[in-house]
């Protein structure tokens, strides 16, 4: 333990009641293991009316404390932590103790760390006249005020001189936080303390004379604002959106979840622990996803087989995140944020035609789209693998044909861009096969489905004769007889399997 005048506050003794923890913070040596059911100290506690239903919480579950105030261990305990906060409640009082474990070759490092000091640990240095310990107050502390925190000694008495305190909090803004017994240097608060505003003061107090002459001084007084649990986990960088490629293996982490305490970070009123509070919706399985409580990573936990996009009743899923101070304790408030988690597509269903055979017809001598080709895909209507890519791949020697994917339908449009000459060929048949854009993933392959023939008719149109030579060039002597050959045309007509008469 260390020596009582580290921990305790310069406070006379001859006080009236004042409800509360007796000593507000503790100091004490970590053991090679804490032993169940031994004493590790006592904490007085008097709510200065009978204590009543008092009632110990601790925020360690390894620890408790009986009635009479003694903290003892439930079990065999090598790893108690860095801090146990003790909160006690009556009916007419309630109170807040800290107990800080520290290793038995860092006790004034840890001391001075957490006392924020530069000086000699808040020691009484007794060379000097005036003698000042650090003033440990917890923050949202109940009315009455002022109320009495600490005390200045003067080693060489008080008669004829006077406590003069000054700093932030008394004279500078936020001013008159705290106040000073000119005749006997009692230091009160004379308000409510809130850390997260002010976390410590840096005083000054000084010994002056009945004319305002400086006797002693000044020496610096450090006066700590103690954390309450008051804040709730907040989580502030939403909306928060992850995502996780369907068929993942298990434990594949989606995403983070990070909420904040503006409590202290060094104590458990900022030790938050992540917990999830309802899945939406609870089909193929109402625990999809779990989430680190330390770390706040939600994670897969369901097999691959079932992280299938296709198969779920909505490849979104709303978890409900709850982060709970104090360790996640009972007593730790909480926040709650939503995140949202989007199943992606990947590419694991080929496109199938929702027939093999397509039927066309066209007229000879015509261009534009002849046939809509229909596909069937069970990805996702939004990524490549949904959408189709369309090949001929047999049946267009003369590049007369084309087809082009239909963006919004996603069907193949068949076009002839080159005109058809019935008399040549009244018949087409083209072998059609389509793609996603994606690559399919490696264990599917596309298959028979994937292709389709389509059977295109053309139809004759009568089509007019056709002159040989056309333009024709005559040239003849002038003069010539009446009645004269000027000169013989030639015509034929291209519908040749029809029976026609040129004139």
């Amino acid at each position: 333990f260390f020596p009582p005048q580290v921990l305790l506050l310069a406070c006379a003794e001859d006080l009236e009641c004042v409800p509360g923890f007796q000593q507000k913070v503790f100091y004490i040596e970590k053991p090679f293991q804490f032993t169940e059911d031994k004493l590790v100290l006592n904490l007085k506690f008097d709510d200065c009316q009978g204590n009543n239903k008092l009632n110990f919480e601790v925020s360690n579950p390894d620890f408790t404390v009986e009635l009479d105030g003694n903290l003892v261990a439930l079990k065999n305990v090598s790893e108690a932590g860095r801090a146990l906060f003790v909160h006690a409640r009556s009916e007419h009082a309630e109170d807040m103790a800290e107990i800080f474990i520290l290793e038995a070759n860092e006790k004034h490092g840890a001391l001075k760390e957490i006392l924020k000091l530069e000086g000699n640990l808040g020691i009484p240095r007794q060379k000097r006249a005036i003698l000042t310990t650090p003033i440990l107050i917890p923050e949202n502390q109940r009315p009455p005020f002022p109320r009495l925190v600490g005390k200045v000694i003067r080693s060489e008495g008080t008669e004829g001189v006077k406590f003069r305190l000054s700093g932030k909090g008394v004279d500078q803004d936020p001013k008159g936080i705290f106040r000073i017994n000119e005749m006997n240097g009692d230091v009160s608060v004379t308000r409510t303390l809130d850390r997260e505003a002010i976390a410590n003061y840096e005083l000054e107090v000084e010994v002056v004379d009945m004319n305002g002459k400086t006797m002693d001084g000044p020496e610096r007084l450090d006066i700590l604002v103690i954390d309450q649990n008051d804040n709730r986990p907040m989580f502030k960088e939403g909306p928060y959106v992850g995502h996780v490629m369907e068929g993942s293996a298990t434990g594949t982490t989606v995403m983070r979840m990070a909420a904040f305490d503006a409590d202290d970070a060094s104590t458990d009123n900022a030790l938050l622990r992540y917990n999830i509070l309802r899945q939406t919706p609870t089909k193929p399985s109402p625990n999809m996803f779990y989430i680190d409580p330390e770390k706040g990573d939600i994670v897969t936990v369901v097999s691959p087989a079932l992280l299938d996009r296709e198969t779920m009743e909505s490849p979104k899923y709303e978890l409900v995140i709850e982060a709970k101070d104090m360790g996640g304790m009972d007593v730790g408030l909480t926040g709650t944020a939503t995140a949202t988690i989007l199943i992606d597509d990947k590419n694991d269903h080929a496109p199938e035609f929702t027939k093999k055979e397509f039927q066309a017809t066209v007229k000879e001598g015509v261009t534009g789209v002849i046939v809509n080709l229909t596909v069937g895909d069970q990805d996702d209507p939004a990524t490549g693998a949904w959408r189709a890519v369309y090949s001929i791949i047999n049946g267009n020697p003369g590049q007369s044909f084309e087809i082009h994917t239909n963006p919004q339908t996603n069907e193949g449009m068949l076009s002839v861009v080159k005109p058809l000459d019935y008399e040549i060929s009244a018949f087409h048949t083209l072998l059609i096969k389509v793609e996603n854009e994606d690559p399919l993933i490696p264990d599917i392959a596309y298959g028979p489905s994937s292709t389709a023939t389509v059977q295109i008719t053309v139809e004759d149109v009568n089509e007019g004769p056709v002159f040989h030579p056309n333009p024709m060039a005559v040239t003849k002597q002038e003069n010539i007889p009446v009645g004269s050959v000027v000169l013989t045309v030639n015509a034929t007509d291209p519908d040749t399997l029809q029976h026609q008469t040129i004139r």
